[in-house]
This record gives structure tokens, C-alpha cells and sequence, in this order.
């Protein structure tokens, strides 16, 4: 009987090991058993379809990429610093600035806003599936030149002898120390006001009639108004502010600018939220 119940456990141990080594393998070594040395996925099989996972985005060069690209699904966007809002219609064609891992950024028109979306809702890889990117040529390696021959060095000079030691003099006597009368302070004078004065509304006009911005015109200025004196980058300005109508995506809107004002003259024009420099 002893002899049965052993081989009985021997053989229910060598089913139960066959069960489970592929699974006990796979925890082991990490490959799988029907296939050792599965390729790993690439992560943008999960989003593009079955015919465009043959071309890797991440091997591929910005030469090796279409200039712009076809949207296949309205796009809405907002830029907060601007309070600007917009929806680029599906069919447009937009710039594309890179790819993102597996979004595309893009860019509308001449607009210098930038928008994130899937790589699936854009023509891209049917442009690539097309008209495959073809490989770059490597870069020639550079020969590296022969190091010169090295220099003997010259043999050191024989160390000098010491020279006798002087015989001190004995020290001069000191001379009485005569103190300088304290000269008289000059006045201070009152410092000049940083900016000047200036007629800010008069300054804007003759900046724009001058042609020194080309955003807008004198005949699209609705308005003309002072401002208070600001300091940017540690330099202080006088400021005004003009709104004029522009033409715009969205239609004709109302638009602010600031003006920094110094020395009698408009140094630049800013957007009064953002800062940044109006050309």
C-alpha cells in the first residue's frame, strides 16, 4: 500500500508541474511561452489603428515629418493670458510643430497659439502611410587627427645661490601727522524724474502715424487714455493705453495696448495682460 500511495505522489506532483511551469516561467524570466523573445510593444499601438503601427513617430526626424497636417474633428481652444477662445474646424490644415509621445502640437494659421491633441484625430499617419519617410543617411565620422608629437621637456635650471643677508638700517624717525581739515559736504541736489513729462496721448499718436507698430493703425484707435507711471525690469515708464477694432477669427473685437513711454517717446508696446512686445 505504502508503495502506491508513492507513486501516486509522485505522479500528481509531474501534472501539477506541467500545469503550471509556463506560468511559473513567464514569473521567472519574463518571456512568454509560445513566443520567447516577444518584441516589446510599442506604446502607440494602443491608439493608432492596425495599418499605421508599422511606422515608429519616436525614430522619426522633424525632415522626416509633413510640414502641416489635416484636422479630422473640430478643435476648441483658449488661451487664458490673451482671453482668446477658438474652434478650428475639421478639414482645416495646420502647421505641425512636433510630435508629443502620442499627441501632435500644432499650430493654427499665423497664430502663435499651440495646440495638444491625438495623433488619431489628425491626417498624419495616413500622410505617412502614403508617402513613407524615407531613412536619413548617417553622418559621416569624423577621422580624429594624430596627437602631435610630445616635447621633451626642458632640464630643470640649477637652483641659485642665497644671497648674504643685508645688514638692516636702523628706521628713520617718524614725522609728526598732520590731520586734514574735514572739506565741506556738497548740497544734494533733487535727481530728475526717471520718465520726464510727457503728453502721453500726443507721444501714442505720433508713435503710430510714425508706422512703429504694424498690429494696427491710427484709423482703427477707438480711444486714447493716460496711465499711471510703472516700473518694468527695474526701469520706469510713463504709460497710456489705446483700443482699437481688429478682425480676428471670432470677427471684429475690441482690443487694448499699452504703451511704455520714456524720454518723450513710446519705447515699446506691450499687451496688457501678457506683457509681451506688440510688433
Amino acid at each position: 500500500m505504502k508503495p502506491f500511495l508513492i507513486l501516486l505522489g509522485v505522479a500528481a506532483a509531474g501534472v501539477l508541474g506541467y500545469l503550471k511551469e509556463p506560468a511559473l516561467r513567464f514569473q521567472l524570466t519574463g518571456i512568454l511561452p509560445a513566443a520567447q523573445g516577444t518584441k516589446i510593444p510599442n506604446p502607440l499601438e494602443s491608439v493608432l489603428p492596425p495599418s499605421d503601427r508599422q511606422i515608429d513617430l519616436v525614430t522619426l526626424t522633424a525632415s522626416q515629418l509633413p510640414e502641416k497636417v489635416t484636422l479630422k474633428t473640430d478643435i476648441k481652444f483658449s488661451d487664458a493670458a490673451s482671453g482668446l477662445s477658438m474652434t478650428v474646424d475639421a478639414g482645416s490644415r495646420v502647421k505641425l510643430v512636433r510630435i508629443d509621445g502620442t499627441n501632435v502640437v500644432v499650430r493654427p494659421g499665423d497664430t502663435p497659439y499651440s495646440i495638444v491633441l491625438p495623433i488619431a484625430k489628425t491626417d498624419l499617419m495616413d500622410q505617412l502611410a502614403a508617402a513613407p519617410p524615407a531613412t536619413p543617411e548617417p553622418a559621416p565620422v569624423a577621422t580624429p587627427e594624430p596627437a602631435p608629437a610630445a616635447t621633451p621637456e626642458p632640464a630643470p635650471a640649477a637652483a641659485p645661490e642665497p644671497a648674504p643677508a643685508a645688514t638692516p638700517e636702523p628706521a628713520p624717525m617718524p614725522e609728526p601727522v598732520v590731520e586734514p581739515k574735514p572739506e565741506p559736504q556738497p548740497t544734494a541736489e533733487t535727481a530728475p524724474a526717471a520718465t520726464g513729462s510727457a503728453d502721453v496721448v500726443k507721444v501714442m499718436q505720433d508713435s503710430i502715424r510714425g508706422g512703429q507698430i504694424k498690429e494696427f493703425g491710427f484709423d482703427q484707435v477707438l480711444d486714447w487714455n493716460d496711465g499711471v507711471d510703472e516700473t518694468v525690469d527695474g526701469e520706469a515708464f510713463q504709460t497710456g493705453t489705446v483700443s482699437y477694432k481688429a478682425e480676428t477669427i471670432f470677427g471684429i473685437k475690441t482690443i487694448q495696448a499699452k504703451a511704455l513711454i520714456k524720454g518723450g517717446k513710446v519705447l515699446r508696446w506691450i499687451w496688457p495682460k501678457s506683457g509681451m512686445e506688440i510688433k
